[in-house]
């Protein structure tokens, strides 16, 4: 009797243990978040991407001047590529705790690529961080003036930034059945490590994922001439 409640001691500490180890390396994936898009401008019913901030870092919206903080405003910073592994668009979408935003892939995320056909099929990454909230939506995103009075975007995700908080994504996808039958399947996103080297750790060189990704957005906000800049969608 004593080893059989010896026995179960040591599994309850083991298992007790495996959940911490596991809660603890959760925390460096969780910003950061893989999708996919097809048969998007094909002429077949739209798919969307809904987003959705749970209040990671906070519960109240710093632009509520009711609020008592702690503040939980988030920016999806939203890299959408082509199945050949090109970048195509980027965008930063400012979302507060219990908002949902949604944004349509043919209208909102594949409408104006960089290049000049607008893809069928590819990958959606999105990274949380978190914002200035002395900025507003701003934060996230804006048009700015070049030195050569041309108008550009900025955005969160073509610039550093630390990845921090949680959001939840789903899609949807369209398959045609028959010429006019159409199936409808949701998914949610998964989560993914970006790497710790991606985590602010300077020592690091330029190639860690996080920061392609902040470099290609930046060139295609420098470069695309309005071109490579998508939109938030409607919601919060």
């Amino acid at each position: 009797m004593i080893w059989g409640l010896f026995a179960v001691a040591v599994i309850l500490c083991l298992t007790s243990t495996g959940f911490a180890q596991s809660t603890a390396s959760e925390g460096t994936s969780d910003a950061y978040y893989l999708g996919y898009y097809g048969n998007a401008n094909m002429g077949f019913p739209t798919a969307e991407v809904n987003i959705v901030n749970p209040g990671s870092t906070g519960g109240y919206s710093a632009f509520d001047p009711t609020a008592p903080g702690p503040y939980g405003d988030l920016c999806a910073n939203v890299y959408v590529f082509t199945s050949d592994q090109e970048m195509v668009e980027c965008c930063s979408c400012f979302i507060s705790p219990n908002g949902l935003r949604t944004l349509n892939i043919d209208v909102d995320l594949t409408s104006n690529p960089l290049t000049s056909t607008p893809p069928h099929a590819g990958l959606i990454k999105i990274v949380s961080s978190d914002i200035d909230s002395s900025e507003g939506d701003g934060a996230c995103q804006g048009v700015s003036t070049n030195p050569a009075g041309k108008a550009e975007f900025t955005d969160v995700a073509g610039e550093p930034y630390y990845p921090e908080g949680s959001l939840r994504t789903w899609s949807t996808h369209i398959r045609q059945t028959q010429p006019s039958l159409f199936t409808l399947t949701e998914a949610s996103f998964r989560k993914a490590d970006i790497g710790r080297e991606s985590y602010g750790d300077e020592s690091r060189d330029g190639s860690s994922e996080l920061r392609k990704l902040q470099q290609q957005c930046h060139f295609i906000a420098l470069n695309g001439s309005g071109h490579g800049h998508c939109t938030c969608g409607v919601g919060d």
